[in-house]
Parts: C-alpha cells; sequence; structure tokens
C-alpha cells in the first residue's frame, strides 16, 4: 500500500517540466521557460485571461485585409477558447473565459496571451513567387501562473507557407493551430 501512494506521487512529481529554458520544446512550443516548481496535478481547469492584442500590427487600413484582421482580433479571446476547449475537452480539461486579465485562480491553470503577429500574408506572393514571399504569420507569447506565481513563459509562431486558402479560412486556421499548440502545451505539463 505505502509502494503504490509513492509510487503514485512521484507520478505527479515527474509530470512536472524542470526549471530551465527549453528550445522547440516537445517540437510543439518554440521557447518554453519553466521559471519556478509548479504543481499542476488535478487541475483540469484552464482561465483563459482576455488575449491582449496590442502589440499585432494591422495592415495598411486601405489592405483588403484590414477589417477581416480588426474583426479577427476583436474575436481572438473566445476564438483561443473555443479551440482549446475542442482540443481538451477529450482530456477532461475546461477551459473558462475571465473577465479581466486580474483573474489569479490556484485551482486552475491559469493562461495569459499576448498575441504579437496576425498577418495573412499576401496569397499572390505565395502561388507565384515562393521561397517565403507573402507568407501568413500567427504568434503569441504567454504566461502560465501558478495561484499568483508566473511559473512558465513562452513564445510561438507559425507560418502558413504555399497555403493558398482565403483570407477568411486563412485567419481561422491560423488562430486554431496556435491554439492546438497551446492545448499540446498545457497537456504536457
Amino acid at each position: 500500500m505505502i509502494l503504490a501512494i509513492l509510487i503514485f506521487s512521484c507520478m505527479g512529481m515527474m509530470a512536472q517540466v524542470k526549471v530551465g529554458k527549453y528550445k522547440e520544446w516537445k517540437k510543439t512550443i518554440d521557447l518554453l521557460e519553466v521559471k519556478s516548481a509548479y504543481d499542476f496535478t488535478g487541475r483540469k481547469t484552464v482561465i483563459l485571461l482576455p488575449v491582449n492584442t496590442a502589440d499585432v500590427k494591422l495592415p495598411d487600413k486601405g489592405n483588403d485585409n484590414y477589417k477581416l484582421v480588426v474583426k479577427s482580433l476583436d474575436n481572438l479571446t473566445q476564438s483561443v477558447a473555443n479551440e482549446l476547449q475542442k482540443s481538451l475537452q477529450k482530456q477532461g480539461y475546461k477551459v473558462i473565459v475571465a473577465e479581466n486579465a486580474d483573474v489569479r485562480d490556484p485551482e486552475a491553470i491559469v493562461l495569459q496571451l499576448n498575441w504579437t503577429e496576425f498577418d495573412l500574408g499576401n496569397r499572390a506572393l505565395r502561388a507565384w513567387v515562393g521561397f517565403g514571399a507573402g507568407n501568413a504569420g500567427f504568434g503569441t507569447d504567454g504566461v502560465i501562473y501558478d495561484g499568483d506565481d508566473a511559473v512558465i513563459t513562452f513564445s510561438h509562431r507559425r507560418i502558413s507557407p504555399m497555403d493558398n486558402r482565403d483570407y477568411d479560412k486563412l485567419a481561422v486556421k491560423g488562430v486554431k493551430e496556435i491554439s492546438e499548440d497551446l492545448a499540446k502545451m498545457i497537456l504536457g505539463l
């Protein structure tokens, strides 16, 4: 009985990522830094704080994509939450959107995102020139809190080379792929 308790206790501790910096963490997240020890054992609620989009460079107002990018950014918190929920629900997680950025819950995994890139690129350049011309790019930096402590920081970016989808579908794809990577990160902690 005591041996079983020790094994299950160690299993929870082994799931924790050690303090340090990791490039291409589990081939999912570009850069992950664990700043201090944490214990998310048994936590199945993810609280997503309102996504900060202030650092996103908007296209020129005359650009055909300007309105689409602004609309996508206005709905980004809910879009990310929906995609996270789809990816995490099979493992029993629930994703909740916080009303404000000050929410901290010691019984949940609190995720704060600073979206840094939402560039739909240029479809014609991707099709006709290639070699990286006109690539679409999506990126975010983030923090994961354990109670009040920022225990993990990360940075992640995705590009869509050679993707000739219309811009609406490309915007959805970019948010979906980043969100799926974030879900994999949460499951790997």
